[in-house]
């Protein structure tokens, strides 16, 4: 059909013997060079020092990656319990964003605290460069394949025509190789880029520190939650409301947590100040060493 998109990609880009380098890994790698990058930029707009920021990323990293893949492995422990060795095979895809999310923000704050960094400050500067960088990482799971999306056949429906694509492993639950199903990785990256105007709009605007990431949470939460329903994903709470099926999966789950808790702290915290200029640009002439100890005094 004229209007389905159709993705004919092999996910691998290399492999040789149980090594492998998949089009998700590489573009998750990508993700996170290009936020480290931009975080770095942005440092000094926040009066932070850049070996500061990239001490804190460097186990904002860590955190995450670990994050990301329990959270993967716990969705879909129906094939890791019986393959125990293939959860260790980062390097073949296989992620949940939301715990490289929960687990990048509890690996740097601890980071932050620990080392008396000013952590809420820096939660905003990451929430900009976070959204940024889960918008590259889709790349990566539009050329795999990897989500079982819904049975679809209207506009932009996408088909995964390659034999060796992961969305084989959806032919149960209905879609599979060549099945036109909707396209909720795009719909995904759109809303992920109109959050990231959101949050850039605010990003000096909402004090105490914190709120900028409290956004960013509340906003990724709510289009998690409205575009998981056009995937097939393993239900956790099933719930049939007036004869709807609104059953909630792993994300939509933590998504909901997530509102529950950022919405009343934006409603009950925040306070908006319509600055024009940046507020943290007196630092301009000061000397790396001065900004460093700045910043480990800056609450």
């Amino acid at each position: 059909m004229e209007n389905i998109i159709h993705v004919n990609i092999n996910p691998l880009i290399t492999g040789f013997g149980n090594w492998a380098i998949s089009w998700h890994g590489f573009f998750s790698f990508v993700a996170v060079l290009f936020s480290v990058i931009l975080v770095g930029r942005w440092a000094e707009d926040y009066n932070l020092d850049q070996d500061t920021v990239y001490h804190v990323a460097i186990w904002g990293i860590i955190g995450g990656v670990i994050g990301a893949r329990v959270v993967h492995v716990i969705d879909y422990w129906w094939f890791y319990q019986n393959q125990p060795l293939e959860i260790f095979l980062l390097w073949k895809g296989g992620i949940g964003v939301w715990g490289g999310v929960i687990g990048g923000f509890t690996g740097g704050v601890l980071c932050a605290h620990i080392n008396k960094y000013p952590k809420y400050v820096l939660t905003d500067l990451a929430a900009p460069a976070l959204m940024f960088g889960m918008v590259i990482g889709r790349i990566g799971d539009i050329i795999n394949g990897e989500h079982c999306a819904k049975v679809y056949e209207g506009a932009f429906a996408m088909s995964w025509d390659h034999a060796a694509s992961d969305i084989s492993n959806c032919k149960m639950k209905g879609s599979g190789i060549a099945v036109p199903v909707q396209p909720a990785i795009i719909y995904e990256m759109i809303w992920n880029m109109l959050s990231i105007y959101i949050i850039w709009y605010f990003r000096f605007k909402l004090y105490p520190s914190g709120m900028t990431w409290v956004l960013f949470l509340l906003l990724y939460s709510i289009g998690r939650l409205i575009i998981s329903y056009l995937r097939y994903d393993r239900i956790w709470i099933p719930l049939n409301i007036l004869g709807m099926d609104i059953s909630l999966t792993e994300a939509q789950v933590i998504a909901i947590i997530c509102i529950l808790i950022s919405l009343p702290i934006l409603i009950i915290k925040v306070n908006y100040k319509d600055f024009t200029t940046f507020r943290y640009l007196e630092n301009i002439n000061k000397t790396r060493a001065e900004k460093r100890r700045q910043t480990k005094t800056k609450k």
